[in-house]
Protein backbone atom coordinates (compact mmCIF):
# COMPACT_ATOMS: atom_id res chain seq x y z
CA UNK A 1 0.00 0.00 0.00
CA UNK A 2 3.06 2.18 0.65
CA UNK A 3 4.33 1.40 -2.31
CA UNK A 4 1.02 2.40 -4.07
CA UNK A 5 0.60 5.74 -2.61
CA UNK A 6 4.51 6.64 -3.19
CA UNK A 7 4.13 6.19 -6.86
CA UNK A 8 0.82 8.05 -6.65
CA UNK A 9 2.81 10.87 -5.38
CA UNK A 10 6.00 11.01 -7.23
CA UNK A 11 3.30 10.72 -10.04
CA UNK A 12 1.81 14.21 -8.72
CA UNK A 13 4.43 15.84 -8.24
CA UNK A 14 5.77 15.09 -11.96
CA UNK A 15 3.08 16.51 -13.20
CA UNK A 16 3.59 19.97 -11.74
CA UNK A 17 7.00 20.42 -12.03
CA UNK A 18 5.94 19.32 -16.14
CA UNK A 19 3.22 21.96 -15.88
CA UNK A 20 5.21 24.62 -14.53
CA UNK A 21 7.71 24.11 -17.66
CA UNK A 22 7.32 26.94 -20.59
CA UNK A 23 9.33 26.01 -23.59
CA UNK A 24 12.13 28.65 -24.12
CA UNK A 25 10.55 30.10 -27.79
CA UNK A 26 7.39 31.08 -26.18
CA UNK A 27 8.43 35.03 -26.32
CA UNK A 28 6.77 37.74 -28.26
CA UNK A 29 8.62 40.12 -29.97
CA UNK A 30 7.34 43.96 -29.36
CA UNK A 31 8.73 45.96 -32.35
CA UNK A 32 9.88 49.04 -31.00
CA UNK A 33 10.50 52.59 -32.83
CA UNK A 34 13.73 53.31 -34.06
CA UNK A 35 14.99 55.98 -32.42
CA UNK A 36 17.85 57.59 -34.97
CA UNK A 37 19.57 60.85 -35.29
CA UNK A 38 20.33 62.12 -39.01
CA UNK A 39 21.28 65.19 -39.93
CA UNK A 40 18.88 66.72 -42.58
CA UNK A 41 19.99 65.84 -46.67
CA UNK A 42 18.67 69.43 -47.28
CA UNK A 43 18.98 71.65 -43.86
CA UNK A 44 16.19 74.51 -43.75
CA UNK A 45 17.27 78.19 -43.79
CA UNK A 46 15.01 79.82 -41.16
CA UNK A 47 15.42 83.94 -40.02
CA UNK A 48 15.92 84.96 -36.41
CA UNK A 49 12.22 85.88 -36.49
CA UNK A 50 11.08 81.98 -36.83
CA UNK A 51 13.52 80.69 -34.49
CA UNK A 52 13.16 82.89 -32.03
CA UNK A 53 9.64 81.23 -31.33
CA UNK A 54 11.42 78.46 -29.60
CA UNK A 55 13.63 80.52 -27.32
CA UNK A 56 13.38 79.38 -23.94
CA UNK A 57 13.56 76.49 -20.77
CA UNK A 58 11.80 73.19 -21.05
CA UNK A 59 11.01 70.60 -18.18
CA UNK A 60 11.91 66.99 -19.99
CA UNK A 61 9.99 63.70 -18.42
CA UNK A 62 13.93 62.75 -17.77
CA UNK A 63 14.13 65.56 -15.49
CA UNK A 64 16.39 67.55 -17.50
CA UNK A 65 16.19 71.18 -18.57
CA UNK A 66 16.71 72.13 -22.41
CA UNK A 67 17.32 75.29 -22.55
CA UNK A 68 17.11 76.85 -26.00
CA UNK A 69 19.20 80.19 -26.69
CA UNK A 70 20.62 82.53 -29.70
CA UNK A 71 23.69 84.27 -29.55
CA UNK A 72 24.43 87.46 -31.18
CA UNK A 73 22.18 88.81 -33.69
CA UNK A 74 22.27 86.26 -36.22
CA UNK A 75 19.55 83.46 -36.46
CA UNK A 76 21.61 80.45 -34.80
CA UNK A 77 19.49 78.50 -32.76
CA UNK A 78 21.64 76.34 -29.82
CA UNK A 79 20.57 73.91 -27.73
CA UNK A 80 21.93 72.69 -24.18
CA UNK A 81 20.22 70.00 -21.51
CA UNK A 82 21.48 71.17 -18.05
CA UNK A 83 25.10 72.32 -18.12
CA UNK A 84 26.37 70.21 -20.51
CA UNK A 85 26.80 72.83 -23.06
CA UNK A 86 25.18 74.41 -25.75
CA UNK A 87 24.71 72.67 -29.03
CA UNK A 88 24.18 74.39 -32.29
CA UNK A 89 21.25 73.31 -33.83
CA UNK A 90 20.60 72.76 -37.42
CA UNK A 91 16.70 73.23 -39.03
CA UNK A 92 15.73 70.06 -40.31
CA UNK A 93 11.79 71.45 -41.08
CA UNK A 94 10.41 74.47 -39.14
CA UNK A 95 9.72 72.82 -36.02
CA UNK A 96 12.59 69.83 -35.70
CA UNK A 97 16.00 70.89 -35.50
CA UNK A 98 19.18 67.94 -35.17
CA UNK A 99 22.68 69.25 -33.32
CA UNK A 100 25.80 69.82 -35.87
CA UNK A 101 27.63 66.26 -34.00
CA UNK A 102 24.04 64.47 -33.95
CA UNK A 103 23.82 64.15 -30.38
CA UNK A 104 20.46 65.63 -30.11
CA UNK A 105 17.00 65.95 -32.10
CA UNK A 106 14.66 68.48 -31.18
CA UNK A 107 10.96 68.61 -31.99
CA UNK A 108 9.16 71.26 -30.81
CA UNK A 109 5.02 72.30 -31.26
CA UNK A 110 4.04 75.49 -29.98
CA UNK A 111 0.54 76.56 -28.90
CA UNK A 112 -0.83 80.10 -29.73
CA UNK A 113 -0.58 80.66 -26.07
CA UNK A 114 3.13 80.11 -25.74
CA UNK A 115 2.85 76.03 -24.70
CA UNK A 116 5.18 73.71 -26.12
CA UNK A 117 4.72 70.00 -26.48
CA UNK A 118 7.53 67.85 -28.43
CA UNK A 119 10.20 65.41 -28.47
CA UNK A 120 13.89 64.93 -27.43
CA UNK A 121 16.11 62.32 -28.84
CA UNK A 122 19.24 62.58 -26.90
CA UNK A 123 22.11 60.38 -27.71
CA UNK A 124 23.66 58.42 -24.73
CA UNK A 125 27.40 57.78 -24.98
CA UNK A 126 29.35 54.38 -24.71
CA UNK A 127 29.57 53.96 -20.96
CA UNK A 128 31.98 51.35 -18.88
CA UNK A 129 30.10 48.57 -17.46
CA UNK A 130 30.80 46.86 -13.82
CA UNK A 131 32.33 43.70 -15.53
CA UNK A 132 35.01 46.13 -17.34
CA UNK A 133 33.14 46.25 -21.05
CA UNK A 134 31.74 48.52 -22.80
CA UNK A 135 27.88 49.19 -23.21
CA UNK A 136 27.03 50.64 -27.12
CA UNK A 137 25.89 54.04 -27.54
CA UNK A 138 21.87 54.42 -27.60
CA UNK A 139 19.35 57.35 -28.25
CA UNK A 140 16.55 57.69 -25.64
CA UNK A 141 13.48 59.87 -25.90
CA UNK A 142 12.19 62.28 -23.16
CA UNK A 143 8.90 64.58 -23.86
CA UNK A 144 7.97 67.81 -23.02
CA UNK A 145 6.57 68.48 -19.99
Amino acid sequence: MKKIILAVMLGVASLAAVAQTTPADESVPVPGRVLKIELPAMPLHLDRDQTSVFRGSYTLSNGQTLHMRQYGSGPALYAEIDQEGPRKLIAASPRSFVANDRSLKITLDMAPDGEATGEVLLKVPAQRMADGTLSQVKVVSATLR
